[in-house]
């Protein structure tokens, strides 16, 4: 595979581009390296990273299930400057209409049309579900700046809002190409039709940690305490910038002498991208620890404690990590 070309048409000027080429052995080890450089970039929402998370996988599996070769590439850039993320999977195997064609029911289709087919819900060779492509293009649709489905001598591009299909150039095999926007957060589970629980999967496999399994809760540390209380800024919590200027207000106190209690009573919700910017930075100014002799919890309704949990999961795991590294 012709690696430079697709270096020049697809990450030009782009620095330190991911590239990684994976078979059915190395497919797993491979899409979590992947998955965990991502997790590393804070400023890629959470929910985001749940959602492609699994897509991701499904189109390297694609690679895998029907491309006829045993090889697959992976390409990754995250354009932090403009909060894009680029993606590209490629294969030089038999390609969209051959794969399509395997299933009777798609035998006579044009290259075109199965370009466009294959976006559909439950459109198949036979040998998957179909599920696979169409969460792609729904997860597109949410955040998606760019999209090209390149096989055989044609392209199926998204790009503004619009789609077409054009004879383009010759792709042997399939290629995909995407660059979704990473600073909106979205409903992970609408991309995957509520078919599969994506956020638990993302959580389970990338998140979780031995060190913080539970928020702290202290109901005996209310006197000669700090009650901060959040329903006085409001109920609803989903923007980065309100929550950094929490956080300024909450480290003031946590240098007091006191334990502050964050006291969430009467807060109906708290965003992934919220909760990391209020709570979860503190860990870059204490350590683990030392926040939790300091604070105390109070109030969170279990879908609110859901975002605050992993977005101090996800921040200690990579402060974990970067530590390491040092050593």
């Amino acid at each position: 595979m012709d690696v430079a070309f697709l270096l020049d048409k697809y990450f030009r000027g782009a620095k330190k581009v991911s590239i990684d080429v994976f078979d059915a052995q190395t497919l797993n080890t491979v899409y979590k390296d992947v998955i965990n450089a991502m997790t590393s970039h804070f400023e890629i929402e959470i929910s985001v990273l749940q959602a492609l998370s699994y897509c991701l996988y499904e189109m390297m599996d694609n690679v895998h299930i029907h491309s006829g070769k045993p090889l697959g590439t992976a390409m990754t850039y995250y354009d932090g400057l403009h909060h894009t993320l680029c993606i590209l999977i490629a294969d030089d195997g038999m390609g969209i209409k051959a794969s399509l064609s395997e299933n009777e029911k798609y035998k006579n289709v044009t290259e075109a049309e199965a370009l466009r087919l294959c976006l559909e819900d439950q459109i198949t060779d036979g040998k998957g579900m179909g599920f696979g492509l169409y969460t792609t293009s729904r997860l597109v649709d949410n955040i998606g700046k760019k999209f090209i489905l390149h096989s055989g001598s044609h392209k199926l591009i998204v790009e503004d809002g619009k789609t077409s299909v054009v004879e383009n150039g010759y792709w042997q095999g399939t290629l995909l190409y995407m660059e979704i926007g990473t600073a909106v957060e979205i409903d992970p589970g609408q991309v995957v039709d509520h078919r599969t629980d994506v956020e638990e999967e993302y959580n389970e496999s990338f998140i979780g940690t031995e060190e913080l399994d539970s928020l702290w809760y202290d109901t005996q540390s209310i006197f000669n305490s700090t009650v901060f209380e959040f329903s006085k800024y409001g109920t609803d919590f989903g923007t980065r910038d309100m929550g950094q200027k929490l956080r300024q207000k909450l480290l003031a106190l946590i240098k007091g002498d006191n334990k502050v209690i964050f006291d969430f009573t009467g807060v109906e919700v708290v965003s992934n991208s919220f909760a990391d910017e209020c709570i979860a930075k503190l860990l870059h100014e204490m350590s683990l620890e030392e926040l939790k002799r300091h604070t105390t919890f109070r109030g969170l309704n279990p879908l609110a404690e859901r975002s605050v949990l992993v977005a101090l999961q996800r921040r200690y795991n990579v402060i974990k990590n970067e530590q390491q590294n040092k050593i």
